[in-house]
C-alpha cells in the first residue's frame, strides 16, 4: 500500500530538521549532567518507596498488635526524614536547576543595567537643566543689554 502523504511528511520533516539547531558540545554536556541528577534522583526516589513499604510491611505482619510502639515511632521518624531528604532532593534537581553562580551573575546584569538606566535619566534631567539655565541666561543677557541701549 502506496502512502499518499509520504513525499508531504518527508518535506516537512527535513525543513524541520533544518531548522532545528546543532546542540553545542558545552549544551550536552549540561544536557548530561541533567539527566544524570534526574536519573540518580528517580533511584532515589524508587529505594525510598521500597524501603519504606518494606518497614511497612515488617510492622504489619510482626508489630501491629504489640502494645509495644518502638518500631512504629522508629518507622515514622525514618520515613518523615527521609522523605524530608527526598522532597530536598528533587527541589534541588527539577526546581533549582540553574547554579547559585549563575543566578548571580545575572542578579548583578540587572543591577548594572539599573544603574546605567539611572545614570542616563540624570544626565538627561541635568542636561534638560542646563538648556534651561542657559535659554534663562541668554534670556537675561538680551533684556540687560537692550536696558543699557535704552
Amino acid at each position: 500500500m502506496v502512502n499518499r502523504l509520504e513525499p508531504f511528511y518527508t518535506k516537512n520533516m527535513a525543513e524541520i530538521n533544518q531548522n532545528i539547531p546543532e546542540i553545542t558540545p558545552e549544551e550536552e554536556r549540561k544536557l548530561e549532567k541533567m539527566a544524570a541528577r534526574r536519573t540518580s534522583f528517580k533511584i532515589h526516589f524508587a529505594i525510598f518507596l521500597i524501603a519504606n513499604v518494606f518497614l511497612w510491611v515488617v510492622w504489619y505482619f510482626l508489630f501491629k498488635g504489640s502494645e509495644d510502639i518502638t518500631f512504629l515511632k522508629a518507622i515514622l521518624f525514618v520515613l518523615i526524614v527521609w522523605l524530608l531528604a527526598v522532597v530536598l532532593h528533587y527541589m534541588i534537581v527539577y526546581k533549582w536547576t540553574k547554579s547559585y553562580k549563575e543566578k548571580e551573575l545575572s542578579s548583578l546584569k540587572k543591577l548594572h543595567q539599573q544603574h546605567l538606566q539611572e545614570i542616563a535619566a540624570l544626565k538627561a534631567e541635568m542636561s534638560h537643566e542646563n538648556e534651561s539655565a542657559s535659554e534663562e541666561d541668554s534670556e537675561e543677557e538680551e533684556n540687560s543689554n537692550s536696558n543699557l541701549i535704552d
